[in-house]
């Protein structure tokens, strides 16, 4: 199993996207991380992934362990989730593992009513005929800014601070993101590959007020200059595909092609799952933390 979804966080929120593609209704609540009341104890205890089923005057608890471990899961590790069920007042519990079950362990699951579900990788799909997703980068490597006063003579560079129109001062952050945007709405949808371009840019100064920061003076903006140096990258982001399973019943439940690529400073996860004779959604999220 590869290390993207070995995860532990990675996984919970692939199992988590699974089952809300799944359910496809508003009756079904997913969950990830979802806290119930221990009612012997009063802890608040944690379960990886939980659905709240309702329908009309009923509600149904499911809660579903994720396993990630190198390991097949175990007996005691049914048990001591059976036990963790019953104290919280689930209705049924679900384990989900990447490395299978011991024998022993799906005989116990199967007497304790525990649902065995396992996530199993594998090498190609004959709906997914693409290797990966074509990711383009537009990466923001430098920018400057210049802007010119309606009034002359009242700010310079030593001095001046920009406003918005609400009077707030305008820091590094927002003209970093100001500068992204403009990047991104001027190169078109698929630029060539470049190491290092430049952009320059003039941007209406509309809203905006130059305030001197020993005098209190201000003066409107009239106009602005951006300096963008950018650069543009192509890769492909490779298709991680695995298959959402019920073995004790020979039960084949859905599949799933996970890619993860980087947008800015985040990294994200699409997940496409698809179900043979219905079809496949899309999902994209960001990718979680890996566990410390």
């Amino acid at each position: 199993m590869s290390a993207e979804v070995k995860d532990g966080k990675a996984l919970e929120q692939l199992v988590g996207i699974i089952e809300k593609a799944i359910a496809g209704n508003d009756n079904v609540t997913v969950e990830i991380d979802r806290k119930l009341a221990d009612k012997i104890t009063g802890e608040q205890r944690q379960f990886d992934v939980a659905l709240t089923v309702r329908h009309q005057h009923h509600t149904v608890v499911i809660a579903i362990e994720c396993r990630d471990k190198a390991r097949p899961v175990g007996v005691a590790d049914v048990e001591a989730f059976h036990t963790k069920c019953q104290h919280t007042g689930v209705n049924q519990g679900v384990i989900v593992s990447t490395s299978g079950f011991a024998n022993t362990a799906r005989t116990k699951a199967d007497l304790l009513g525990i649902r065995c579900l396992d996530i199993e990788e594998v090498a190609s799909f004959n709906w997914m005929l693409a290797e990966g997703m074509h990711v383009i980068e537009k990466k923001l490597l430098h920018h400057s800014w210049k802007f010119f006063p309606e009034k002359a003579g009242l700010v310079d560079d030593s001095n001046m601070e920009l406003l918005d129109d609400k009077g707030n001062t305008l820091n590094l952050a927002v003209l970093s993101a100001n500068a992204q945007r403009v990047l991104n709405e001027q190169l078109p949808e698929q630029p060539p590959p470049t190491e290092q371009k430049e952009l320059v840019m003039r941007v209406n100064g509309r809203g905006l007020t130059l305030r001197n920061s020993q005098t209190g003076a201000t003066t409107p903006v009239r106009f602005g200059v951006v300096r963008l140096t950018y650069s543009v990258a192509h890769s492909i982001a490779p298709h991680r595909l695995v298959q959402y399973v019920e073995k004790a019943d020979d039960k084949h439940i859905t599949d799933a092609a996970v890619a993860e690529f980087q947008f800015g400073d985040r990294t994200m996860r699409m997940i496409i799952v698809y179900k043979a004779g219905e079809g496949g959604q899309i999902y994209l999220a960001t990718a979680p933390a890996e566990k410390s």
